[in-house]
């Protein structure tokens, strides 16, 4: 199994939000990399609101494959909320050694409506051309959706480092059907490497029986819902619940078949 680690973050985001994570993976032997998806990391300041604003999914995929290719082998790819909506897309594209999704995002055929997540994202879309505009949800809204866990007298300074997503990756993944170009469809038949779906109990943004059913998409696919958790599983208090769980599913797909036989038999 591959040693090399890609972990894409989500909407409003920044690799910023992996680094204990990362140092987790690193003290188990693996090399992690945690790029910036393009104007949310130390760009973001500069980056042209009209351009930012009618960025597609598919940027965001197109970039990370250069990433991908550069490496010297498949990397394992863990991507949280979009981020495991580009995950699966760059597992669709046959770069990916094995793919863990935390809380994702789901594809176009996907049905996903929920109250909660509604909630969090009707103040966005009530804009004025919100599919061309950049757009930020507000602290209150980030607080009820994704920070539940996130201690309170750090929640400011989490919600201060997200910068401005896509209005046009919005449409992408909340109207599907409005989106002629299908970016968020995902071909299973092409998702052929090991696959780990993650959600959470409390997660109100992605509710579990939503990830449920992006894990059934994949046959392949493990599941599991972590007891207590919200959307940001991988980060927030208790992230290592999360942490210790991947890498010891990694480190089943590296024994050898005779002792993955028991334990599939066991379990």
């Amino acid at each position: 199994m591959s040693k090399t680690v890609v972990m894409i973050h989500g909407m409003w985001g920044g690799g910023w939000y992996w680094q204990p994570m990362k140092a987790f993976f690193q003290a188990h032997g693996y090399r992690v990399l945690t790029p910036d998806l393009r104007y949310h990391g130390e760009d973001a300041d500069s980056a042209p609101m009209d351009l930012l604003g009618n960025l597609s999914l598919t940027d965001y995929v197109d970039d990370l494959q250069v990433v991908i290719e550069s490496l010297p082998e498949k990397p394992i790819v863990i991507g949280h909320s979009m981020g495991g909506l580009i995950a699966q897309k760059l597992a669709e594209r046959n770069l990916v050694a094995a793919l863990v999704l935390a809380c994702p995002a789901p594809p176009a055929d996907v049905f996903a409506p929920n109250l909660s997540a509604i909630r969090s994202f009707l103040p966005l879309v009530m804009r004025r051309n919100f599919w061309r505009r950049p757009h930020k949800p507000s602290f209150a809204s980030v607080v009820y959706s994704s920070f539940q866990m996130i201690p309170p007298e750090h929640r400011h300074d989490y919600y201060h480092r997200l910068v401005p997503e896509s209005g046009r990756v919005l449409m992408e993944i909340a109207f599907p059907f409005l989106d002629k170009g299908n970016t968020t469809t995902v071909r299973a038949s092409q998702v052929k490497c090991p696959t780990l779906v993650l959600a959470a109990s409390q997660d109100r943004l992605v509710p579990a029986h939503v990830v449920e059913q992006v894990a059934n998409k994949y046959p392949q696919a493990d599941y599991h819902c972590f007891a207590g958790h919200t959307h940001w599983l991988i980060a927030e208090t208790g992230w290592e619940d999360s942490g210790q769980f991947i890498v010891d599913w990694l480190a089943g797909l590296s024994a050898p078949e005779a002792e993955r036989s028991v334990r599939a038999n066991s379990a």
